[in-house]
């Protein structure tokens, strides 16, 4: 759910439209009455505190959808980079490896900015107006951004997407492994027409003991190269650093999005989003009391402390290091 500010002509129209078509709605307006949010489908619940209504399964239902988008993406690139390696379609592998580590990049930066945001709203003092306005003012530009922000030339100034290489650098340094710019820089190469590309179908050089001479076989496949007893593999280079990014994205991805759905889900508890709309949507987790078993499945509901001025779930980027070879 996206709401709009309607302001003028568009709040007579909105209220003459409900009128005629009997639609039930719970709206917010601003003191002077110049402009208003409001939400269709509130559920009984809604009637008693409007202002949270129109606020709080707008905000949840988009951070289930900002949780799932990266989840998808994050799956179709490990699926597709996995399968690259085993057809040995190095290019391929390049290229789904490097958007791999820019996923990487970009889920743990707007993980990192919603989770402190969250934290922040729910510290935030009880009050039937101000508090619904804070978290809706914390957590909606965020969502904003990661949901139509774009490198196009056509998309607006106010909504331009963070660099892929400032991500990237950001990742370096959240996980302390330098190795995500230096895998980047030739997955980069490999996926444009340059070096990386060229040495991905050849075999090592093989230079005449002269040093005159240096010879190098390509192929589209893996092939044994044999000189004098000794045997070589082609250019092992690009296919490892493509496991390597893959290995270290894919744990960093996975992780962090653990992380965030603890997020996602103390945000829609808490706020109890789902109790104030009759609308549906994935993660719509209803508070329970007590010592019942908590609907985020992480223990029961009274450990898990899904109430205001509590403390809200923190993310830890893992660190990535060298496996063993």
């Amino acid at each position: 759910m996206l709401l709009r500010s309607l302001e003028g002509a568009a709040i007579q129209t909105w209220r003459e439209r409900a009128r005629q078509r009997g639609e039930e709605w719970v709206y917010v307006a601003s003191p002077d009455g110049t402009t208003l949010h409001a939400l269709d489908e509130p559920s009984e619940l809604a009637e008693e505190d409007p202002a949270a209504a129109v606020v709080y399964p707008e905000v949840h239902s988009r951070l289930v959808a900002w949780w799932l988008i990266h989840a998808w993406r994050g799956a179709d690139l490990l699926e597709d980079t996995i399968e690259n390696l085993l057809k040995w379609r190095i290019t391929s592998g390049a290229v789904t490896a490097r958007a791999l580590v820019e996923e990487a990049g970009s889920l743990v930066d707007e993980a990192l900015k919603l989770s402190h945001a969250w934290k922040v709203g729910k510290a935030t003092p009880a009050h039937v107006l101000t508090r619904p306005a804070s978290i809706r003012g914390l957590l909606a530009p965020i969502l904003v951004q990661a949901s139509f922000g774009s490198r196009m030339k056509i998309s607006h100034e106010t909504l331009k997407a963070t660099n892929v290489l400032t991500l990237v650098q950001k990742l370096s340094k959240v996980t302390g492994d330098a190795r995500f710019e230096e895998w980047y820089d030739w997955l980069s190469d490999a996926a444009h027409p340059a070096l990386g590309a060229r040495i991905a179908f050849a075999s090592p050089p093989m230079v005449h003991d002269s040093g005159a001479v240096t010879a190098r076989c390509y192929a589209r496949a893996p092939l044994l190269l044999t000189s004098d007893g000794e045997t070589s593999q082609m250019e092992p280079t690009i296919a490892l650093i493509i496991a390597d990014a893959m290995l270290a994205s894919g744990e960093v991805i996975a992780d962090v999005l653990d992380q965030s759905l603890a997020v996602v889900d103390d945000v829609g508890l808490t706020t109890a989003a789902a109790t104030l709309t009759r609308r549906t949507y994935w993660r719509n987790l209803i508070p329970v009391r007590g010592n019942r078993a908590c609907p985020c499945g992480r223990g029961r509901w009274r450990d898990c402390r899904h109430w205001w001025k509590e403390t809200a779930p923190s993310i830890e980027v893992p660190r990535t290091s060298p496996r063993a070879p």
